[in-house]
């Protein structure tokens, strides 16, 4: 039995930017996800967050450290309970696919040869078949190389888009 008699659940009045036990970044709690993990959370979602799982507690934790050691629950100066509103997972929207950097599997080529000046930015924009818009972040070593990931990352379904072809991909300076 570990020594540390502290409550997992810690009361506060508002959501702390660190965690108050290891230092690690506080995130929501979303509730409602079933056996989602939080990679295909982020994968999805594009977001930072820790699942509930599908009961709410009575005095549910909104907030929790990345590392999963604290929760937190808010509540009023005198210690009562404040009236939440938690994050369920049929609520979030999904972030833009421009919030994450897609790279290509030629830049570990690239990075081993120590190519590293054939390596790019690129921001591209995508449209599908179903008229769908969606501007990409991408590093490749060349543009055929950043049209085939963003073909690659539509078709996979990894975008959240619709459509599954790319009509034009325009690359933007």
């Amino acid at each position: 039995m570990p020594n540390d008699r502290r409550p997992r659940i810690i009361d506060v009045t508002r959501k702390p930017t660190k965690c108050l036990d290891c230092g690690e970044k506080v995130v929501d709690i979303v509730y409602g996800t079933g056996d989602m993990t939080e990679i295909e959370f982020a994968l999805q979602y594009r977001k930072e967050a820790i699942m509930g799982g599908d009961s709410i507690p009575r005095r549910p934790p909104i907030w929790c450290c990345s590392c999963g050691c604290k929760r937190f629950r808010k509540v009023n100066p005198d210690g009562t309970d404040v009236p939440v509103k938690v994050k369920m997972l049929k609520n979030i929207r999904k972030a833009p696919a421009s919030k994450i950097n897609w790279s290509s599997r030629m830049i570990e080529t690239a990075l081993v040869n120590k190519g590293i000046y054939t390596i790019h930015q690129y921001h591209a924009k995508v449209i599908t078949e179903l008229g769908e818009c969606e501007t990409l972040n991408l590093t490749a070593v060349s543009t055929e190389d950043a049209k085939e990931l963003a073909k690659e990352l539509v078709s996979s379904g990894l975008l959240g888009l619709d459509g599954r072809t790319c009509i034009i991909i325009e690359f933007i300076k």
